[in-house]
């Protein structure tokens, strides 16, 4: 047991090191935003993991993919939904400049297959998990 106690402190700083060291990965400004039109209504873990996956997506070099941002009405959406701007833009801190986890699996698309079915796309692809009413899948 004194071996434990004498090592602790020193694990204690090992976990934090990483967090502190996160490598920041730019992203739009305004993806809190997107982040409200795709996925306000599955809470904060759907919101958190939609988060991911664009990250997952600027990481891969790939398009950002957020539908939501070419939303003609999305600033009347997200006036609407004021009460999703603080935990938004929260969740894109977390996931984008302190490199918070990733719970999708690596996921970079996502759809709400209950809704709209299985895209044409996702036959060529694998699923990681389905949070709220979203299906996350990744590159076979």
């Amino acid at each position: 047991m004194k071996v434990l106690k004498m090592f602790l402190p020193a694990l204690f700083v090992i976990s934090i090191v990483p967090a502190c060291f996160a490598e920041k990965i730019d992203y739009p400004e305004n993806l809190w935003k997107g982040i409200i039109g795709e996925a306000a209504n599955q809470g904060y873990k759907g919101m958190y993991a939609a988060a991911c996956v664009y990250r997952n997506r600027i990481q891969g070099n790939m398009s950002l993919g957020c539908v939501a941002m070419k939303r003609v009405d999305l600033d009347a959406l997200v006036k609407k939904s004021k009460k999703y701007e603080k935990t938004a833009k929260e969740i894109i801190r977390k996931i984008f400049e302190e490199g918070a986890p990733d719970i999708t699996g690596g996921a970079t698309h996502y759809e709400n297959i209950q809704a709209f079915g299985f895209p044409y796309w996702s036959k060529s692809m694998k699923t990681t998990t389905v949070i709220g009413s979203h299906t996350f899948f990744v590159e076979k």
